[in-house]
């Protein structure tokens, strides 16, 4: 038997498909939501756990000298906080097993906390709320933009990697052969580029753009826009705070 080619069940059929298509993209749309709500919960748990040790720091004289003022534990969280970053590097596969990688994320977020508290420690305990309040204003508007704007910073990955090589080469030279100034380009260009990180990282985890993180490296995708949060912080902290007058002063 032959069929009309315009019979309305092939229609039918068409229109199945397209809806099919939609069903498929709104699941794809909630499953990146949820993805999003859960890095920027383990954010927020990261930056309590930081703003914990942070507090400590100022209101705690057993804290102060055993940790803050421990060259050995100072030299040790360094360590811990590098191998954290680098374990993904041998094992891919290792940030994605529970409860292993929340292990290591909490390891990992103590330990730098550490070294946070150790910076912020310098300064008086107003500067350090001003600069957090500064931070918190900073990271607002440019997750806003980074969702708003029609502009793909993914695709610069590769000029933002050189510029952090030569950030980083650029703040070792500077400690050998003193430049007047020198302090103050490596300041605002670490706040100039960790700003532009912040937008490249917000946008790889919103998923529209043409580079993403997938959905597994949940835990990636935290530490590397906790770690942005913070570097601006201390940046804005070493530009705009005070510093102590003396290793007393209380909160």
């Amino acid at each position: 038997m032959l069929y009309d080619l315009n019979e309305p069940f092939l229609g039918d059929n068409r229109e199945k498909d397209l809806d099919q298509e939609d069903i498929d993209k709104i699941i794809a749309e909630k499953i990146r939501e949820g993805f999003i709500s859960k890095v920027y919960g383990i954010i927020a748990y990261q930056v309590l756990l930081t703003s914990l040790i942070v507090y400590l720091g100022f209101v705690s004289t057993w804290f102060q000298e055993v940790i803050l003022n421990s060259k050995l534990i100072f030299g040790l969280n360094i360590v811990i906080t590098i191998t954290c970053l680098f374990l993904p590097l041998f094992s891919a596969k290792l940030l994605q097993k529970v409860p292993t990688n929340y292990i290591i994320l909490t390891i990992f977020t103590l330990s730098f906390s550490c070294i946070v508290s150790m910076q912020t420690n310098r300064y008086t305990a107003k500067s350090v709320m001003s600069a957090l309040l500064l931070t918190f204003a900073t990271v607002i508007t440019l997750t806003y933009y980074a969702w708003k704007t029609k502009k793909d910073f993914t695709v610069h990955s590769g000029t933002l990697l050189v510029c952090l090589v030569l950030l980083i080469f650029s703040s070792f030279i500077f400690l050998i052969v003193r430049i007047p100034l020198s302090n103050l380009l490596v300041m605002y260009g670490s706040l100039v580029l960790f700003c532009i990180y912040l937008i490249y990282d917000t946008q790889m985890l919103i998923g529209s753009r043409g580079k993403k993180f997938k959905e597994d490296d949940y835990i990636l995708a935290a530490i590397t826009l906790y770690l942005d949060v913070i570097v601006l912080f201390l940046q804005i902290l070493k530009i705009f705070g005070e510093k102590k007058n003396n290793n007393k002063e209380e909160v």
